[in-house]
């Protein structure tokens, strides 16, 4: 088994705040993120779990969504639109969510590089 010595255990304690040298968050409520992200796209990242519905969308462009009438899903998987990306890299958005289905942790990750992580 191959471990990253870089990575984060699981025991580690999360300090709250906003990581990402390439993005930042411009708004965010519960069940609601809108992060800005500078690299390796520019493009605005929107999510969404309102009413029974989850959606991101990249630009104005609707790259995932789905109907969470019994529970929310904790990850998404999509591909960028090509008007941001003409390589259509995948991309990855993870939640974690507290008993209260508050955001407790908020990851975007696309070309399996950690871009935006938030820890509320």
């Amino acid at each position: 088994m191959i471990i990253n010595p870089y990575s984060v255990t699981a025991a580690a304690p999360l300090e709250k705040g906003y990581f990402g040298d390439h993005s930042r968050r411009k708004d965010g409520a519960f069940l609601y993120r809108v992060v800005e992200i500078r690299h390796p796209i520019a493009a605005e990242f929107v999510y969404s779990g309102w009413w029974f519905r989850q959606t991101i969308d990249i630009s104005g462009e609707r790259v995932w969504g789905q109907i969470s009438w019994l529970d929310l899903k904790k990850e998404a998987e999509f591909t960028l639109p090509e008007s941001v990306d003409p390589a259509r890299r995948p991309g990855r958005m993870e939640i974690d969510f507290t008993r209260g289905l508050r955001i407790r942790r908020f990851r975007i990750w696309i070309a399996d590089e950690l871009i935006y992580d938030e820890v509320a």
